[in-house]
């Protein structure tokens, strides 16, 4: 047992070692998020349920094209073609905002500019670990004071696309997790 134990330590401390900066490697998930092509099944779980997604996200001609679709119940889409987010929803006319990305999917720290948020969180590395049999780094979100809500992210060590995101609470007690199944 104790080897086990040592072994793992010595693995996660070898593991992020690999890893320039936490802060680095942020900024390169929200890039990743936002350059690749790739598709993503995830659940997100909060204190409303558990919900399923399918998240389809390609770069064509400079232009982000995006799909996020619920996978259960009734046939939810949100679409977006450049700054253009439409939705679509049973019982509800159609409508488009102007945006960035769609709100409604990876969780909003996926989007933040880590060098602006850098005065308020401590980014530390925890090791690797696996999600959705993928070899992810693990990056501990810190806030430095109680009015913010910390996390913990897993991102993929090959694409740098975030795997899971756990949003906490100032107990540490998790509020929503957003992890990817199949990838």
């Amino acid at each position: 047992v104790v080897s086990l134990l040592v072994g793992s330590v010595l693995f996660m401390h070898n593991a992020s070692a690999d890893v320039s900066s936490p802060e680095a490697l942020l900024q390169e998930m929200n890039q990743a998020s936002q350059s690749l092509n790739y598709e993503l099944s995830f659940i997100s779980i909060n204190k409303q349920g558990v919900e399923s997604l399918r998240y389809q996200h390609a770069r064509l001609n400079n232009e982000t094209l995006a799909q996020l679709l619920q996978m259960d119940g009734p046939r939810r889409e949100v679409v977006q073609r450049g700054s253009e987010i439409s939705y679509f929803e049973p019982g509800l006319d159609p409508f488009t905002l102007s945006g960035d990305y769609i709100v409604d999917s990876l969780p909003s720290l996926v989007y933040s500019d880590f060098t602006r948020i850098a005065p308020y969180y401590d980014f530390i590395p925890v090791g690797r670990t696996r999600v959705a049999d993928r070899l992810c780094d693990v990056v501990r979100v810190v806030a430095r004071d109680g009015t913010r809500y910390s996390y913990i992210v897993w991102v993929d060590s090959g694409t740098r696309l975030p795997l899971r995101v756990d949003l906490l609470d100032r107990d540490g007690e998790t509020l929503e997790q957003f992890r990817v199944v199949a990838f």
